[in-house]
């Protein structure tokens, strides 16, 4: 169930884990995610701060039905379908989650393989002085993968970066610039320089986020884009994985070009 809510406080989800082979679909309303959202980031209070990235859609005004990713997260907590899972929503597309055995009764948060057992969430002194925590900042793909060679990419990828992964198609090789490239970060310029690497290659180039509401989160990347694919000797087309390295002063890919069939 949902908790009612009104303008400014925070939105809670309760949840039965349920078979993993069965959609899950959270009782909230999807005008809680920002506009033409069609993802949502998940974080286990846990203290690893690993962040899910896992597709979302609409199932009416009051159900998001959530997809890709998520039977990863369910398999690699190793839910069970009578675990119970508190979703809260952090602001635009974050939450977190807390997974239970039984009401009241906390799990343990392994993923390493072993068994999970009980634990009774320990009481926090009130007059504690709590820890300086440094900005929290996601890992993972930061888009969702239009193809299947490109899920697998998602799947098996591993970076201490977050990244995205784009096509670069016939038709993207014909052009001077990068479309529909994921906006970095809620810390980043609208218009900033961007430094491509591969290798021992490094070029400048631009980046400009797009106007509008409606392609809010995307931008393209120019000035510089056609001479990193010539000087890659980039001729036929590749998936390519852009590991965002640095966002400040300036923001820093790493970029990995890889076949598919």
């Amino acid at each position: 169930m949902a908790e009612q809510y009104a303008k400014g406080d925070t939105v809670r989800a309760i949840k039965a884990a349920g078979e993993p082979s069965r959609p899950m679909r959270l009782p909230l309303p999807n005008g809680l995610l920002p506009k033409d959202s069609n993802h949502l980031y998940v974080t286990v209070a846990d203290g690893s701060n690993h962040t899910y990235k896992i597709a979302c859609s609409p199932k009416g005004w009051k159900k998001i039905t959530l997809g890709r990713g998520w039977q990863r997260f369910y398999h690699e907590y190793k839910l069970q379908p009578s675990n119970i899972l508190l979703f809260k929503h952090k602001g635009r597309d974050d939450f977190s989650v807390r997974i239970f055995q039984s009401p009241g009764v906390e799990r343990t948060y392994d993923v390493s393989g072993d068994d999970s057992g009980d634990v009774t969430p320990p009481r926090v002194p009130r007059n504690r002085t709590p820890a300086t925590q440094a900005p929290r900042r996601r890992l993972g793909c930061i888009n969702v993968p239009r193809s299947a060679a490109a899920a697998e990419v998602e799947q098996t990828f591993q970076s201490e970066h977050p990244f995205f992964i784009m096509h670069i198609t016939k038709r993207l090789l014909g052009i001077h610039f990068l479309p529909n490239v994921p906006h970095f970060g809620d810390d980043v310029n609208d218009d900033v320089m961007v430094t491509l690497t591969s290798g021992e290659i490094s070029v400048r180039a631009v980046y400009a986020r797009y106007v509008g509401q409606r392609r809010r989160n995307c931008g393209s990347i120019s000035q510089g884009w056609a001479k990193f694919l010539t000087k890659c000797n980039i001729t036929v087309p590749k998936l390519a994985v852009f590991e965002i390295s640095r966002t400040q002063p300036d923001v820093q890919l790493l970029v990995q070009f890889v076949d598919f069939e």
